[in-house]
């Protein structure tokens, strides 16, 4: 526990745990999920909802529902099993290569801390899950269009609706945190890519299948690398083209 926690408050129900939330000094913290992902001084008490979320996660072709209290390492074990092709699983061990943190690190965690440098948050994004999020009731919401407010439940997205998806990334080291992080899908007539990385955010862009080009992955990198910043691992050329690579990349290989 970290010297800053003063207290940790279990609240009995959901509604209980949004009303808490609202004081500035207190976060979530369900699996694990705070004390790896944050070490926050003005964090003074921490809102247990470990018994308020599920932790299950069925997978099918038809649709995956993640339980916001489901850790990456439970995933990993249950889809493996299903679909050991599974892009989400990649994502999952680049996220964080150490067995150990991935049963720590919940999906509720990784979404409400919404860390941009994320393979997991990327992909949601890329596959423009749908989040089940709690505020006064529940209500269904894409995780594109989430504006952080309540707290995340469930979380799904649906194969089916997909014909392929792609991720890739550039980093120093394999197991160091990447630089740019770029999923793709293919959805109907349209790609549809997100991009992460060392960014202020992540973001989406679109384009029809017929007009895709390698200018189109240059154009798209020209718009993402607005929010990233030049710093001790490239300038803002550098990363532009390298964001430039992973689009062309996974649409080529979409």
């Amino acid at each position: 526990m970290w010297y800053s926690i003063k207290t940790v408050e279990k609240p009995s129900t959901l509604k209980e745990a949004v009303v808490s939330l609202k004081n500035i000094d207190t976060t979530l913290f369900s699996g694990g999920s705070y004390l790896v992902a944050d070490k926050n001084p003005n964090i003074q008490s921490l809102i247990d909802i470990n018994d308020l979320v599920g932790d299950g996660v069925i997978a099918s072709i038809d649709g995956v529902h993640i339980d916001a209290g489901a850790t990456l390492q439970t995933f990993l074990d249950i889809v493996y099993s299903i679909n050991p092709e599974c892009r989400l699983l990649k994502g999952i061990k680049l996220s964080c290569p150490s067995k150990q943190i991935r049963n720590q690190r919940t999906f509720g965690g990784e979404i409400g801390k919404g860390r941009p440098n994320s393979e997991v948050m990327v992909f949601l994004h890329a596959v423009n899950a749908d989040l089940t999020v709690f505020t006064d009731t529940e209500r269904s919401v894409s995780i594109r269009d989430w504006d952080g407010s309540g707290i995340v439940t469930k979380i799904s997205y649906f194969p089916k609706r997909i014909s392929g998806i792609e991720l890739e990334r550039f980093s120093l080291l394999e197991s160091a945190p990447a630089i740019v992080i770029v999923s793709g899908v293919k959805r109907k007539n349209q790609f549809e890519f997100s991009v992460g990385g060392t960014t202020n955010k992540i973001q989406s862009f679109t384009c029809l299948i017929e007009d895709w080009s390698a200018e189109i992955s240059k154009e798209f990198a020209g718009n993402a690398v607005k929010e990233f910043s030049a710093d001790h691992l490239g300038s803002l050329d550098y990363k532009e083209n390298l964001i430039a690579t992973a689009v062309n990349r996974v649409g080529d290989a979409l």
